[in-house]
Protein backbone atom coordinates (compact mmCIF):
# COMPACT_ATOMS: atom_id res chain seq x y z
CA UNK A 1 0.00 0.00 0.00
CA UNK A 2 1.39 3.41 -1.00
CA UNK A 3 1.96 6.17 1.56
CA UNK A 4 -0.91 8.26 0.14
CA UNK A 5 -3.30 5.29 0.17
CA UNK A 6 -2.34 4.48 3.76
CA UNK A 7 -3.06 8.08 4.81
CA UNK A 8 -6.56 7.87 3.33
CA UNK A 9 -7.09 4.50 4.99
CA UNK A 10 -6.10 6.12 8.30
CA UNK A 11 -8.60 8.92 7.58
CA UNK A 12 -11.45 6.45 7.04
CA UNK A 13 -10.60 4.69 10.31
CA UNK A 14 -10.58 8.07 12.09
CA UNK A 15 -14.02 8.92 10.65
CA UNK A 16 -15.43 5.66 12.01
CA UNK A 17 -13.80 6.29 15.39
CA UNK A 18 -15.52 9.69 15.50
CA UNK A 19 -18.98 8.20 14.98
CA UNK A 20 -19.02 8.13 11.18
CA UNK A 21 -19.49 5.19 8.83
CA UNK A 22 -17.59 3.73 5.87
CA UNK A 23 -19.05 0.84 3.88
CA UNK A 24 -16.85 -2.24 4.42
CA UNK A 25 -16.38 -2.62 0.66
CA UNK A 26 -15.24 0.99 0.07
CA UNK A 27 -11.45 1.22 -0.26
CA UNK A 28 -9.04 3.90 -1.51
CA UNK A 29 -7.00 2.99 -4.58
CA UNK A 30 -4.76 4.86 -6.99
CA UNK A 31 -6.26 5.24 -10.46
CA UNK A 32 -4.02 6.39 -13.36
CA UNK A 33 -6.66 8.85 -14.58
CA UNK A 34 -8.38 10.12 -11.43
CA UNK A 35 -5.67 9.67 -8.80
CA UNK A 36 -6.54 8.43 -5.34
CA UNK A 37 -10.21 7.41 -5.57
CA UNK A 38 -12.89 5.28 -3.93
CA UNK A 39 -13.40 1.76 -5.28
CA UNK A 40 -15.57 -1.24 -4.44
CA UNK A 41 -13.45 -4.17 -3.24
CA UNK A 42 -16.60 -6.35 -3.33
CA UNK A 43 -20.07 -6.06 -4.83
CA UNK A 44 -22.21 -3.31 -3.29
CA UNK A 45 -26.00 -3.56 -3.40
CA UNK A 46 -28.24 -0.66 -4.37
CA UNK A 47 -29.51 1.70 -1.66
CA UNK A 48 -26.39 1.10 0.44
CA UNK A 49 -24.71 3.86 2.40
CA UNK A 50 -21.20 4.41 1.05
CA UNK A 51 -20.01 6.84 3.71
CA UNK A 52 -21.40 8.98 6.54
CA UNK A 53 -19.57 12.02 7.88
CA UNK A 54 -20.67 13.37 11.27
CA UNK A 55 -21.80 16.98 11.18
CA UNK A 56 -19.25 17.81 13.88
CA UNK A 57 -16.35 16.63 11.67
CA UNK A 58 -17.14 19.21 8.99
CA UNK A 59 -14.55 21.96 8.57
CA UNK A 60 -16.72 25.08 8.66
CA UNK A 61 -15.84 28.79 8.66
CA UNK A 62 -17.33 29.05 12.17
CA UNK A 63 -15.22 26.20 13.54
CA UNK A 64 -12.14 27.63 11.84
CA UNK A 65 -12.67 31.11 13.28
CA UNK A 66 -13.18 29.79 16.81
CA UNK A 67 -10.04 27.63 16.61
CA UNK A 68 -7.90 30.48 15.26
CA UNK A 69 -9.02 32.79 18.05
CA UNK A 70 -8.40 30.12 20.72
CA UNK A 71 -4.92 29.24 19.48
CA UNK A 72 -3.71 32.76 18.75
CA UNK A 73 -5.50 34.47 21.66
CA UNK A 74 -7.46 36.69 19.32
CA UNK A 75 -11.01 38.00 19.34
CA UNK A 76 -13.45 37.45 16.50
CA UNK A 77 -13.41 41.14 15.59
CA UNK A 78 -9.63 40.93 15.06
CA UNK A 79 -10.05 38.56 12.10
CA UNK A 80 -10.32 41.49 9.71
CA UNK A 81 -8.37 43.19 6.95
CA UNK A 82 -6.03 45.67 8.62
CA UNK A 83 -5.71 49.37 7.88
CA UNK A 84 -3.73 50.02 4.71
CA UNK A 85 -5.19 47.03 2.85
CA UNK A 86 -7.69 47.29 0.00
CA UNK A 87 -10.55 46.10 2.23
CA UNK A 88 -9.60 47.61 5.58
CA UNK A 89 -12.03 46.67 8.35
CA UNK A 90 -13.73 43.93 6.34
CA UNK A 91 -14.10 40.52 8.01
CA UNK A 92 -12.07 37.62 6.72
CA UNK A 93 -14.01 35.60 4.19
CA UNK A 94 -14.69 31.86 4.50
CA UNK A 95 -11.66 30.92 2.40
CA UNK A 96 -9.29 32.91 4.62
CA UNK A 97 -10.70 31.36 7.81
CA UNK A 98 -10.53 27.78 6.59
CA UNK A 99 -7.15 28.43 4.97
CA UNK A 100 -5.72 29.75 8.23
CA UNK A 101 -7.23 26.84 10.18
CA UNK A 102 -5.66 24.23 7.90
CA UNK A 103 -2.41 26.18 7.77
CA UNK A 104 -2.09 26.29 11.55
CA UNK A 105 -2.13 22.47 11.59
CA UNK A 106 0.98 22.52 9.39
CA UNK A 107 2.66 25.29 11.39
CA UNK A 108 2.16 23.52 14.72
CA UNK A 109 3.21 20.16 13.25
CA UNK A 110 6.39 21.75 11.84
CA UNK A 111 7.21 23.26 15.23
CA UNK A 112 6.27 20.49 17.66
CA UNK A 113 5.04 17.43 15.77
CA UNK A 114 1.52 16.16 15.22
CA UNK A 115 1.31 14.64 18.71
CA UNK A 116 1.40 18.14 20.22
CA UNK A 117 -1.53 19.56 18.26
CA UNK A 118 -4.07 21.20 20.59
CA UNK A 119 -7.63 19.88 20.74
CA UNK A 120 -8.86 22.87 18.73
CA UNK A 121 -6.78 21.63 15.77
CA UNK A 122 -8.53 18.28 15.42
CA UNK A 123 -8.43 17.61 11.68
CA UNK A 124 -4.85 16.39 11.20
CA UNK A 125 -5.89 12.88 10.00
CA UNK A 126 -7.97 14.60 7.29
CA UNK A 127 -5.45 17.28 6.32
CA UNK A 128 -2.61 14.75 6.23
CA UNK A 129 -4.59 12.66 3.71
CA UNK A 130 -5.14 15.48 1.20
CA UNK A 131 -3.12 15.44 -2.04
CA UNK A 132 0.18 17.37 -2.14
CA UNK A 133 0.69 20.31 -4.50
CA UNK A 134 2.48 18.27 -7.24
CA UNK A 135 -0.68 16.15 -7.63
CA UNK A 136 -2.96 19.16 -8.28
CA UNK A 137 -3.86 20.12 -11.85
CA UNK A 138 -5.87 23.33 -11.52
CA UNK A 139 -4.50 26.17 -13.70
CA UNK A 140 -2.96 27.95 -10.70
CA UNK A 141 -0.53 25.03 -10.65
CA UNK A 142 0.26 25.31 -14.35
CA UNK A 143 3.76 26.26 -15.47
CA UNK A 144 4.15 29.36 -17.65
CA UNK A 145 4.25 27.29 -20.88
CA UNK A 146 1.09 25.49 -19.71
CA UNK A 147 -0.66 28.78 -18.92
CA UNK A 148 0.22 30.00 -22.41
CA UNK A 149 -2.01 27.22 -23.75
CA UNK A 150 -4.98 29.12 -22.28
CA UNK A 151 -4.28 32.40 -24.07
CA UNK A 152 -7.29 33.63 -26.03
CA UNK A 153 -9.75 31.93 -23.67
CA UNK A 154 -11.81 33.39 -20.84
CA UNK A 155 -9.99 31.08 -18.47
CA UNK A 156 -6.58 32.72 -18.93
CA UNK A 157 -7.79 36.01 -17.46
CA UNK A 158 -9.80 34.22 -14.77
CA UNK A 159 -6.65 32.42 -13.59
CA UNK A 160 -4.74 35.70 -13.33
CA UNK A 161 -7.61 37.34 -11.44
CA UNK A 162 -7.95 34.42 -9.03
CA UNK A 163 -4.24 34.34 -8.30
CA UNK A 164 -4.18 38.08 -7.55
CA UNK A 165 -7.26 37.80 -5.32
CA UNK A 166 -5.89 34.86 -3.34
CA UNK A 167 -2.47 36.48 -2.93
CA UNK A 168 -4.12 39.58 -1.50
CA UNK A 169 -6.12 37.43 0.93
CA UNK A 170 -2.98 35.57 2.02
CA UNK A 171 -1.12 38.81 2.72
CA UNK A 172 -4.07 40.19 4.72
CA UNK A 173 -4.35 36.96 6.73
CA UNK A 174 -0.66 36.84 7.54
CA UNK A 175 -0.63 40.50 8.54
CA UNK A 176 -2.78 39.41 11.49
CA UNK A 177 -1.34 35.97 12.30
CA UNK A 178 2.33 36.75 11.52
CA UNK A 179 3.34 33.14 10.93
CA UNK A 180 6.37 32.39 8.74
CA UNK A 181 4.97 28.91 8.14
CA UNK A 182 1.79 30.30 6.56
CA UNK A 183 3.46 30.71 3.19
CA UNK A 184 1.83 31.68 -0.10
CA UNK A 185 2.33 28.13 -1.37
CA UNK A 186 0.42 26.77 1.60
CA UNK A 187 -2.41 29.28 1.23
CA UNK A 188 -2.67 28.40 -2.46
CA UNK A 189 -2.92 24.76 -1.45
CA UNK A 190 -5.71 25.36 1.09
CA UNK A 191 -7.64 27.62 -1.29
CA UNK A 192 -7.39 24.94 -3.98
CA UNK A 193 -8.66 22.31 -1.56
CA UNK A 194 -11.65 24.54 -0.91
CA UNK A 195 -12.37 25.19 -4.61
CA UNK A 196 -12.12 21.51 -5.50
CA UNK A 197 -13.51 19.76 -2.42
CA UNK A 198 -15.99 22.07 -0.65
CA UNK A 199 -19.70 21.40 -0.25
CA UNK A 200 -22.46 23.86 0.72
CA UNK A 201 -23.14 24.13 4.45
CA UNK A 202 -26.89 23.83 3.79
CA UNK A 203 -26.26 20.08 3.57
CA UNK A 204 -25.56 20.08 7.32
CA UNK A 205 -29.10 20.12 8.58
CA UNK A 206 -31.69 17.50 9.42
CA UNK A 207 -35.06 17.54 7.63
CA UNK A 208 -37.66 19.91 9.05
CA UNK A 209 -40.32 17.20 9.24
CA UNK A 210 -40.40 15.40 12.55
CA UNK A 211 -41.83 12.16 11.18
CA UNK A 212 -38.52 10.87 9.87
CA UNK A 213 -34.93 11.16 11.00
CA UNK A 214 -33.61 10.42 7.53
CA UNK A 215 -34.31 12.44 4.42
CA UNK A 216 -32.91 13.25 1.01
CA UNK A 217 -31.50 16.76 1.12
CA UNK A 218 -33.79 19.38 -0.40
CA UNK A 219 -32.17 22.79 -0.85
CA UNK A 220 -32.82 25.99 -2.74
CA UNK A 221 -30.44 28.36 -4.48
CA UNK A 222 -31.73 31.23 -2.34
CA UNK A 223 -30.80 29.49 0.91
CA UNK A 224 -27.79 31.07 2.65
CA UNK A 225 -24.83 28.71 2.57
CA UNK A 226 -21.07 28.64 3.12
CA UNK A 227 -18.33 26.32 1.85
CA UNK A 228 -17.49 23.42 4.16
CA UNK A 229 -15.14 20.45 3.91
CA UNK A 230 -16.55 17.00 4.64
CA UNK A 231 -13.76 14.53 5.50
CA UNK A 232 -14.01 11.30 3.53
CA UNK A 233 -16.98 12.40 1.46
CA UNK A 234 -14.64 14.28 -0.88
CA UNK A 235 -12.85 11.04 -1.75
CA UNK A 236 -15.58 10.28 -4.31
CA UNK A 237 -14.89 11.80 -7.72
CA UNK A 238 -17.42 13.49 -9.99
CA UNK A 239 -19.31 11.65 -12.71
CA UNK A 240 -21.92 13.58 -14.68
CA UNK A 241 -25.37 12.03 -14.36
CA UNK A 242 -24.24 9.59 -11.69
CA UNK A 243 -27.25 8.62 -9.54
CA UNK A 244 -26.42 9.45 -5.92
CA UNK A 245 -28.52 10.45 -2.92
CA UNK A 246 -27.46 12.78 -0.13
CA UNK A 247 -29.09 11.96 3.21
CA UNK A 248 -29.01 13.88 6.46
CA UNK A 249 -29.82 11.63 9.37
CA UNK A 250 -29.39 10.55 12.93
CA UNK A 251 -27.06 7.59 12.43
CA UNK A 252 -26.60 4.89 15.09
CA UNK A 253 -23.01 4.54 16.28
CA UNK A 254 -21.54 1.86 18.54
CA UNK A 255 -19.17 4.35 20.16
CA UNK A 256 -21.13 7.62 20.01
CA UNK A 257 -24.79 6.64 20.34
CA UNK A 258 -26.81 8.55 17.76
CA UNK A 259 -24.82 10.94 15.56
CA UNK A 260 -26.00 13.55 13.07
CA UNK A 261 -24.38 12.71 9.75
CA UNK A 262 -24.40 13.54 6.06
CA UNK A 263 -24.32 10.36 3.96
CA UNK A 264 -23.81 9.30 0.37
CA UNK A 265 -26.24 6.55 -0.64
CA UNK A 266 -26.02 4.76 -3.97
CA UNK A 267 -29.35 4.04 -5.72
CA UNK A 268 -27.51 1.66 -8.07
CA UNK A 269 -25.59 -1.55 -7.40
CA UNK A 270 -21.82 -1.64 -8.03
CA UNK A 271 -19.65 -4.56 -9.05
CA UNK A 272 -16.35 -5.49 -7.46
CA UNK A 273 -13.54 -3.30 -8.82
CA UNK A 274 -15.80 -0.43 -9.94
CA UNK A 275 -14.91 3.14 -9.06
CA UNK A 276 -17.54 4.80 -6.86
CA UNK A 277 -18.59 8.30 -7.86
CA UNK A 278 -20.37 11.33 -6.50
CA UNK A 279 -22.22 13.83 -8.69
CA UNK A 280 -21.39 17.53 -8.28
CA UNK A 281 -24.23 18.57 -10.58
CA UNK A 282 -24.05 20.07 -14.09
CA UNK A 283 -20.81 22.04 -14.50
CA UNK A 284 -19.12 23.43 -17.63
CA UNK A 285 -15.50 22.57 -18.38
CA UNK A 286 -14.39 26.11 -17.60
CA UNK A 287 -15.59 25.70 -14.00
CA UNK A 288 -14.30 22.14 -13.74
CA UNK A 289 -10.82 23.03 -14.96
CA UNK A 290 -10.47 26.22 -12.91
CA UNK A 291 -11.85 24.83 -9.66
CA UNK A 292 -11.23 21.08 -9.82
CA UNK A 293 -8.45 20.45 -12.32
CA UNK A 294 -10.22 18.16 -14.80
CA UNK A 295 -12.53 18.35 -17.82
CA UNK A 296 -15.20 16.17 -19.45
CA UNK A 297 -14.99 15.23 -23.13
CA UNK A 298 -17.89 16.67 -25.15
CA UNK A 299 -19.39 18.09 -21.96
CA UNK A 300 -23.13 18.76 -22.59
CA UNK A 301 -23.07 21.40 -19.83
CA UNK A 302 -20.35 23.48 -21.48
CA UNK A 303 -20.91 27.20 -21.91
CA UNK A 304 -19.10 30.22 -23.31
CA UNK A 305 -19.39 33.41 -21.26
CA UNK A 306 -19.70 36.71 -23.12
CA UNK A 307 -19.19 40.16 -21.62
CA UNK A 308 -19.96 43.37 -23.42
CA UNK A 309 -17.44 46.20 -23.53
CA UNK A 310 -17.19 48.52 -20.55
CA UNK A 311 -17.88 51.72 -22.53
CA UNK A 312 -19.97 54.07 -20.39
CA UNK A 313 -23.56 54.28 -21.60
CA UNK A 314 -25.42 57.57 -21.99
CA UNK A 315 -28.07 58.63 -19.50
CA UNK A 316 -30.86 57.73 -21.92
CA UNK A 317 -29.45 54.27 -22.54
CA UNK A 318 -28.90 53.64 -18.83
CA UNK A 319 -32.45 54.75 -18.08
CA UNK A 320 -33.89 52.41 -20.71
CA UNK A 321 -31.77 49.48 -19.50
CA UNK A 322 -32.91 50.10 -15.93
CA UNK A 323 -36.55 50.32 -16.99
CA UNK A 324 -36.23 46.99 -18.79
CA UNK A 325 -34.43 45.46 -15.78
CA UNK A 326 -31.39 44.62 -17.91
CA UNK A 327 -27.80 44.49 -16.66
CA UNK A 328 -25.28 45.06 -19.47
CA UNK A 329 -22.34 44.14 -17.20
CA UNK A 330 -23.46 40.57 -16.48
CA UNK A 331 -21.97 37.48 -18.09
CA UNK A 332 -24.19 36.20 -20.88
CA UNK A 333 -23.92 32.47 -21.54
CA UNK A 334 -23.88 30.65 -24.85
CA UNK A 335 -24.75 26.96 -24.65
CA UNK A 336 -24.29 24.02 -26.98
CA UNK A 337 -27.71 24.49 -28.60
CA UNK A 338 -26.53 27.82 -30.02
CA UNK A 339 -29.52 29.75 -28.70
CA UNK A 340 -28.84 33.40 -27.94
CA UNK A 341 -29.60 34.82 -24.52
CA UNK A 342 -32.75 36.99 -24.91
CA UNK A 343 -31.34 39.48 -22.38
CA UNK A 344 -28.18 39.87 -24.46
CA UNK A 345 -30.25 40.60 -27.55
CA UNK A 346 -32.38 43.13 -25.65
CA UNK A 347 -29.31 44.91 -24.26
CA UNK A 348 -27.77 45.18 -27.72
CA UNK A 349 -31.01 46.55 -29.18
CA UNK A 350 -31.00 49.38 -26.65
CA UNK A 351 -27.26 50.04 -27.01
CA UNK A 352 -27.48 50.20 -30.81
CA UNK A 353 -30.73 52.16 -30.90
CA UNK A 354 -31.21 54.35 -27.80
CA UNK A 355 -34.68 55.35 -29.01
CA UNK A 356 -35.69 51.69 -29.41
CA UNK A 357 -38.91 51.27 -27.35
CA UNK A 358 -38.55 49.12 -24.25
CA UNK A 359 -42.26 48.37 -24.59
CA UNK A 360 -44.00 48.10 -27.94
CA UNK A 361 -45.40 51.48 -28.98
CA UNK A 362 -49.13 51.63 -29.58
CA UNK A 363 -49.87 52.47 -33.22
CA UNK A 364 -53.24 52.97 -34.86
CA UNK A 365 -54.01 49.70 -36.63
CA UNK A 366 -55.46 51.73 -39.53
CA UNK A 367 -52.21 53.66 -40.03
CA UNK A 368 -50.53 51.35 -42.55
CA UNK A 369 -47.63 53.73 -43.12
CA UNK A 370 -46.75 53.87 -39.41
CA UNK A 371 -47.13 50.12 -39.05
CA UNK A 372 -44.83 49.50 -41.99
CA UNK A 373 -42.26 52.00 -40.78
CA UNK A 374 -42.19 50.37 -37.38
CA UNK A 375 -41.79 46.90 -38.87
CA UNK A 376 -39.03 48.00 -41.22
CA UNK A 377 -37.15 49.77 -38.43
CA UNK A 378 -37.50 46.74 -36.18
CA UNK A 379 -36.13 44.36 -38.79
CA UNK A 380 -33.21 46.62 -39.61
CA UNK A 381 -32.33 46.90 -35.93
CA UNK A 382 -32.48 43.13 -35.60
CA UNK A 383 -30.03 42.83 -38.48
CA UNK A 384 -27.72 45.35 -36.81
CA UNK A 385 -27.88 43.46 -33.50
CA UNK A 386 -27.17 40.12 -35.17
CA UNK A 387 -24.34 41.65 -37.17
CA UNK A 388 -22.75 43.15 -34.06
CA UNK A 389 -23.05 39.91 -32.14
CA UNK A 390 -21.74 37.95 -35.10
CA UNK A 391 -18.64 40.16 -35.22
CA UNK A 392 -18.09 39.68 -31.48
CA UNK A 393 -18.26 35.93 -31.88
CA UNK A 394 -16.06 35.99 -34.96
CA UNK A 395 -13.37 37.82 -32.98
CA UNK A 396 -13.73 35.34 -30.12
CA UNK A 397 -13.52 32.36 -32.45
CA UNK A 398 -10.35 33.72 -34.03
CA UNK A 399 -8.69 33.96 -30.60
CA UNK A 400 -9.85 30.48 -29.62
CA UNK A 401 -8.50 28.93 -32.81
CA UNK A 402 -5.11 30.61 -32.42
CA UNK A 403 -3.94 28.16 -29.76
CA UNK A 404 -0.42 28.58 -28.43
CA UNK A 405 1.80 25.57 -29.20
CA UNK A 406 3.00 25.69 -25.59
CA UNK A 407 6.71 26.27 -26.05
CA UNK A 408 8.61 24.61 -23.23
CA UNK A 409 7.78 21.62 -21.09
CA UNK A 410 4.05 20.88 -20.93
CA UNK A 411 2.56 17.89 -19.13
CA UNK A 412 0.59 15.59 -21.42
CA UNK A 413 -2.46 15.59 -19.14
CA UNK A 414 -2.50 19.41 -19.06
CA UNK A 415 -2.24 19.69 -22.84
CA UNK A 416 -5.11 17.22 -23.24
CA UNK A 417 -7.34 19.06 -20.74
CA UNK A 418 -6.77 22.41 -22.44
CA UNK A 419 -7.43 20.92 -25.88
CA UNK A 420 -10.75 19.47 -24.66
CA UNK A 421 -11.70 22.81 -23.08
CA UNK A 422 -10.79 24.87 -26.18
CA UNK A 423 -12.54 22.41 -28.48
CA UNK A 424 -15.78 22.82 -26.52
CA UNK A 425 -15.49 26.61 -26.63
CA UNK A 426 -14.92 26.58 -30.40
CA UNK A 427 -17.89 24.28 -30.99
CA UNK A 428 -20.25 26.46 -28.94
CA UNK A 429 -19.19 29.70 -30.62
CA UNK A 430 -19.36 28.09 -34.08
CA UNK A 431 -22.89 26.80 -33.43
CA UNK A 432 -24.03 30.23 -32.24
CA UNK A 433 -22.54 31.85 -35.35
CA UNK A 434 -24.40 29.40 -37.57
CA UNK A 435 -27.66 30.31 -35.82
CA UNK A 436 -26.94 34.01 -36.30
CA UNK A 437 -26.14 33.58 -39.99
CA UNK A 438 -29.35 31.60 -40.45
CA UNK A 439 -31.42 34.36 -38.81
CA UNK A 440 -29.72 37.05 -40.90
CA UNK A 441 -30.47 35.15 -44.11
CA UNK A 442 -34.08 34.72 -43.07
CA UNK A 443 -34.54 38.42 -42.25
CA UNK A 444 -32.84 39.56 -45.44
CA UNK A 445 -35.04 37.18 -47.41
CA UNK A 446 -38.18 38.66 -45.88
CA UNK A 447 -37.06 42.19 -46.69
CA UNK A 448 -36.18 41.20 -50.26
CA UNK A 449 -39.62 39.66 -50.74
CA UNK A 450 -41.37 42.98 -50.61
CA UNK A 451 -41.42 44.04 -47.01
CA UNK A 452 -39.64 47.18 -48.10
CA UNK A 453 -42.72 48.44 -49.93
CA UNK A 454 -45.51 50.31 -48.13
CA UNK A 455 -49.03 49.62 -49.49
CA UNK A 456 -50.26 53.14 -48.81
CA UNK A 457 -47.42 54.71 -50.82
CA UNK A 458 -47.72 52.53 -53.95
Amino acid sequence: MSSSTQKVQNLLQWIEAQGGYVHPSVVPELDPSTGLSAFAQADIDKDERLISCPFNLAVTPELAGEAICAIESLKEDELVWLAGTSRAGEKWNDRMRIGAYIGLHWVRTDEEGEESLPSSLRHWPYINSLPPAPDLTTPLYFTEPELDLLRGTNLHGAVMDRKAEWKEEWAAMNAVLKKDGLTWDRYLLTATYLSSRAFPSKLLRLPDTGSSTTSAIQTSDEEDSHPVLLPGVDLFNHARGQPIVWLSSETPSTSHGSTKTISLVTPAAHSKGAQLFNNYGPKPNEELLLGYGFVIDDNPDDVVALKLGSQKASGTVTERLTKAELDPTKRFLLRRDGKLDPDLMSVLRILLSPDYPVEEEEIDSEDEHALHAQEEKSMQLELDVLGTLGQMLDDKLEKLEQASPGEGEVRDEVRTMVEVYRKGQVEIVSTAMEKIEERIRRLEGLMDQGMGGCACCT
